[in-house]
């Protein structure tokens, strides 16, 4: 019998979404591989913060040492340095209580779960939202193909926690889009928790100032909610961090990292080996920052606040050059602006920040009909993060150009001119 064109196109249709799920499988494999090898280093000083937080100590000064619960060592608190590892806003930190509350071995593989959870999240939000096939079956790819980069691996075997970032920053921005619920007060709620768990979020109080007004009373209520409740447990959390994040700044700034010295830790630590939790896979990382080229240039330390005073000038201009312009190409710039604002913080930018460029891509296919030169530079990062995933380790320069594509590509869409409002996905 012989088969019609729309037939053989249906057929290939088909055979690339199995290919794509049989990839994503293959690959959260693979990063389930990489988690078995270590300790999730990154999520550890988190999980360790909120179980601090919780008692009611502070997590951000915190030095363990015998004879102290197990549960608050964390192997890569370098004791010659003022603060702790924890980063994270205390807001930040009560999301990983249930966590917490498990044996960290476990903990460990379910906040691997949840990361890919939220990748898969993120990615059918705007799935949903794309008006085409092509363009659902190019941000499938993308998605997909991100997972075999560099950034990606690092990001999943760390226990990183950019991805739940994006994840809830999608749902405002898909929240924002939505018609009936865009400029109501429970999206607005989600705005200002964001800014709880991580205040360069910030940059959506002028936005929505001027474009959704009915999300402010939301914003402060879910503010309040994000400040208020790790003060439950421990009063001046709020003070530490602010504390912390002054010296780890000054800290970056100034190129300081000591090597630790000889430590004596429990051969087990909840049930795992010392030497297993202190662990982890070869992969590739390097900083991609203002300050990091910065020092490169022999300035250091160089004040905190001029890059970040000329990125909210250049930030609050395009508030208003832009005013005009359809919602999508503005959420898609309120995207990018978070995405860029990490090169200018005072603090390290690894490649697994990367994954915010997710919603760029996913709201780049929605604004534009076709596929930009932005576009284009953000699929060019990915064979290049492929390529250094499977060449470790690599110059740093190599390592950043992932990052760097990915940055171009953002700025090109950003200057991407508005049109008129597309159909919608059914």
């Amino acid at each position: 019998m012989r088969v019609s064109f729309s037939s053989k196109s249906s057929v290939w249709w088909i055979a690339g979404w199995i290919a794509l799920g049989l990839l994503f499988l293959i690959s959260f494999c693979i990063d389930f591989t990489n988690v078995k090898q270590g300790g999730a280093i990154d999520l550890r000083n988190r999980i360790t913060g909120i179980r601090l937080l919780a008692h009611g100590l502070d997590p951000y000064f915190y030095k363990w040492q015998e004879p102290e619960p197990p549960e608050y060592c964390d192997p890569y608190n370098n004791p010659l340095l003022p603060v702790s590892k924890t980063t994270a806003t205390p807001a930040f930190l009560l999301l990983h209580l249930p966590f917490a509350l498990l044996p960290y071995r476990l903990a460990q593989f379910l906040w691997l779960f949840l990361q890919w959870l939220c990748l898969a999240g993120t990615a059918w939000l705007w799935w949903r939202r794309c008006a085409l096939p092509w363009e659902r079956l190019l941000l499938a790819a993308f998605v997909v193909g991100f997972t075999y980069t560099a950034a990606w691996r690092l990001h999943a075997e760390r226990g990183q926690s950019y991805v739940v970032l994006l994840f809830f920053f999608a749902c405002w921005l898909a929240g924002t889009l939505d018609g009936k619920w865009g400029n109501s007060r429970w999206v607005g709620l989600l705005a200002g928790f964001l800014v709880a768990l991580r205040p360069p979020f910030l940059l959506l109080a002028p936005f929505l100032f001027l474009h959704r007004r009915g999300q402010w009373l939301g914003a402060v209520i879910g503010l309040l909610i994000g400040i208020g409740l790790p003060l439950i447990w421990n009063a001046d959390s709020w003070f530490k961090y602010s504390s912390a994040m002054a010296i780890h700044s000054g800290l970056y700034r100034a190129g300081t990292d000591p090597a630790p010295p000889p430590e004596r830790f429990p051969p087990e630590i909840e049930g795992v080996s010392t030497d297993l939790l202190a662990n982890y896979v070869t992969i590739p990382y390097a900083d991609f920052s203002i300050h990091a080229f910065l020092r490169a240039l022999g300035l250091e330390p160089f004040p905190a606040w001029p890059p970040l005073l000329a990125i909210a000038a250049i930030y609050g201009a395009w508030l208003w050059w832009s005013r005009k312009k359809e919602i999508e190409s503005l959420l898609l710039g309120l995207a990018i602006w978070y995405f860029l604002i990490d090169l200018f913080l005072p603090a390290y930018r690894n490649n697994y920040n990367d994954v915010l460029i997710l919603n760029i891509v996913a709201l780049g296919l929605i604004v534009s009909a076709r596929v930009t030169w932005g576009l284009r530079c953000c699929l060019l990062a990915l064979p290049m993060g492929w390529g250094i995933y499977l060449i470790a380790p690599m110059h740093d320069a190599l390592i950043n150009l992932p990052t760097f594509f990915l940055t171009l590509g953002a700025v090109l869409l950003l200057c991407l001119r508005s049109r008129p409002a597309r159909r919608r996905a059914a």
